[in-house]
């Protein structure tokens, strides 16, 4: 009788256990009102602070410059890694060999928008050129 006390309670405790630790998981999965949560969260301010961010249309020299306003003009789906591709419009100038500043001209760059973590440990958005 006491072999079979001592059975049920072993068999209790590791069922507890086993629950207990599947609650404590840090990686919850998202519900279904939280799935569509991330993809409203990328708006067009945030794909222009993460290009601005990235360093990406800069040069140290100046000889690069964008001229505002920055138009996202298309935002595609979410890929299976988590980014989203879109297109933005610049204007831009270059600095000639001269030194003279070129006339301002329209393009069109395909950018991917990811997730990634700063210096800080904290969440933002970062770009990267392509597809």
């Amino acid at each position: 009788m006491r072999l079979r006390v001592n059975g049920v309670f072993i068999l209790l405790t590791l069922t507890l256990s086993a629950s207990i630790w599947s609650g404590c998981s840090e990686q919850s999965q998202p519900s279904g009102t939280d799935s569509g949560k991330t993809r409203s969260q990328l708006s067009d301010e945030d794909i222009i602070k993460a290009i601005d961010e990235s360093g990406i249309m800069k040069r140290t020299d100046g000889s690069l410059t964008v001229i505002p306003p920055v138009k996202v003009v298309q935002k595609g789906k979410q890929d299976k890694g988590g980014s989203w591709p879109v297109k933005v419009t610049f204007t831009l100038t270059y600095k000639m060999k001269d030194g003279k500043d070129s006339k301002p001209k329209e393009t069109t760059v395909l950018f991917k928008i990811f997730r990634a973590k700063d210096n800080t440990g904290k969440d933002v958005w970062r770009a990267r050129v392509g597809s």
